[in-house]
């Protein structure tokens, strides 16, 4: 078996009171993934020509201040949240914030959350 390691960061970090009436603090980590280019299929002359151009387009569109962001090319997909109360959020370790890196390691049953 081997270990499974996913990069990603914090996206939330929320204080909640449990059904017990204590605090619970959720954290919630995603990874970013590329999104797949447009897919340009044919043979003839326009979908070479296509082929070429969307590149330049995609890099124009990216540079461009109010559609770059939307345009960056990557995804958030949520990998891991996790529901602690506030013991166990100090025991974590090093305190997780928002926009922190973090490492999920899986190995044999294991999972060690590292902030990177």
């Amino acid at each position: 078996m081997r270990m499974i390691t996913i990069k990603g960061y914090v996206v939330s970090k929320t204080l909640v009171n449990d059904p017990t009436g204590g605090k619970m603090i959720a954290i919630q980590i995603v990874e970013e993934r590329e999104t797949p280019g447009p897919v340009i299929t044919g043979t003839d002359e326009t979908s070479q020509m296509m082929r070429d151009v969307m590149p330049l387009v995609q890099q124009l569109l990216r540079s461009m201040p109010m559609v770059g962001p939307l345009m960056s090319g990557k995804v958030p997909i949520p990998r891991l949240l996790i529901w602690l109360n506030e013991d166990e959020a100090e025991a974590l370790g090093p305190r997780l914030d928002v926009g922190d890196t973090v490492e999920i390691r899986i190995d044999n049953g294991k999972l060690e959350l590292v902030k990177v």
